[in-house]
């Protein structure tokens, strides 16, 4: 099971602290955002499980509160807000922000185990919640398939193709874009044709925009329509 995230740190120490979050596999970084209209936007788009947020720039709690307003942003558009948790160089900011409805917070430098600690506590009382398989109606029959077994999806006209890991392919009669808002965080769209499965991701070639899958065994092309998506692989790759 994986989780993703977002961070939003506008400072010039972020690389240590997605080194950190990075060690957790469990936890898949979606984004990486500067700044708190950046991080609403992603967060809007992407509906990350949790996100984690920099504050340590806010000079006063009067500074503070206006980062955190975008709880109550998020609110209008939201019916599930992700776990957000705070970072922080000052215990008052930090304790003002769990008052203002963060669901935790971390105090820099960020200690290793108190971090572990965190995820921990979110992994166990989220788990539950994911579901790992997926539904699809092919001529009459039902098939319930892990997610995890499915490497890539290819469109074709309006049915879909599910390629599975043992070989197997099975057709739905359904558009590509209706299975891409059923399937979990870890699947990407890298082409208008194709939707793949981070975790079988072997090798990408940029220059000739190519995606490998299997140990190489197929490639796939991707399109600049989707390079964002590219480079998020690729940080989760690295």
């Amino acid at each position: 099971m994986q989780f993703s995230y977002v961070l939003i740190d506008g400072s010039q120490i972020i690389e240590p602290t997605l080194e950190m979050i990075k060690v957790h596999d469990a936890f898949l970084c979606v984004a990486v955002c500067a700044n708190r209209t950046e991080g609403i936007n992603k967060i809007l788009e992407l509906k990350p499980d949790v996100v984690f947020m920099n504050i340590s720039d806010a000079s006063n709690l009067s500074e503070n509160a206006i980062q955190l307003s975008l709880l109550s942003e998020l609110h209008e558009f939201l019916d599930v807000l992700p776990t957000i948790i705070v970072l922080s160089n000052s215990k008052d900011q930090a304790f003002d922000a769990y008052q203002r409805g963060v669901s935790g917070y971390l105090l820099h430098p960020i200690d290793a185990n108190e971090l572990r600690k965190c995820l921990l506590r979110y992994q166990k009382t989220h788990t539950s919640l994911y579901a790992d398989k997926i539904s699809i109606k092919s001529n009459g029959d039902y098939h319930f398939i892990k997610a995890q077994d499915i490497v890539y999806l290819k469109a074709d006209n309006n049915t879909t193709d599910f390629h599975l890991q043992s070989g197997k392919v099975i057709t739905a009669f359904k558009t590509l874009k209706h299975f891409e808002k059923l399937l979990p965080f870890y699947f990407f769209r890298i082409h208008h044709g194709y939707v793949i499965n981070v975790d079988h991701v072997s090798r990408i070639n940029l220059g000739k925009s190519q995606c490998y899958l299997l140990n190489n065994e197929i490639a796939l092309p991707f399109s600049r329509t989707y390079k964002d998506n590219i480079t998020t692989i690729i940080i989760r790759i690295s």
